[in-house]
């Protein structure tokens, strides 16, 4: 039945504020963060051939998945990207159990399957 879903399913963030609320939230799981455009060709390659791999979808079961659109670069964009220091795009942002985000594990650029797959397992605790 799982194996249907083409698509990881996101909650979209907007803004720093929105973001801390849903580590809050989140306690005690780990989370993924995608920051995501709609120029970013990247990006579009992760939707389509990265995100809709089962390995990852099977990878990511116990992760809280946000997504953060900043297609517009507006105000509250440029101000999420700078908190979270990210310079491009697509960037994947890891936070551990405690909110806290695991700098070894970012992810800028895109990534296949297979070796985002791999990258999943290597940050298991």
């Amino acid at each position: 039945m799982g194996q249907t879903q083409a698509h990881l399913n996101f909650t979209q963030i907007k803004n720093v504020d929105e973001l801390n609320s849903a580590l809050a939230e989140a306690k005690g799981k780990a989370v993924m963060l995608d920051l995501y455009a709609d120029w970013c060709v990247a990006c579009k390659e992760f939707e389509k051939y990265t995100f809709s791999d089962p390995q990852v979808q099977s990878a990511l079961k116990e992760t809280v998945l946000l997504q953060a659109n900043v297609t517009a670069n507006n105000a509250q964009d440029k101000a999420l990207l700078k908190q979270l220091n990210v310079l491009g795009l697509p960037t994947i942002l890891f936070f551990n159990q405690q909110g806290q985000e695991q700098p070894e594990q970012r992810v800028t650029g895109f990534m296949d399957a297979a070796a985002f797959s791999a990258h999943l397992r290597n940050r298991q605790p």
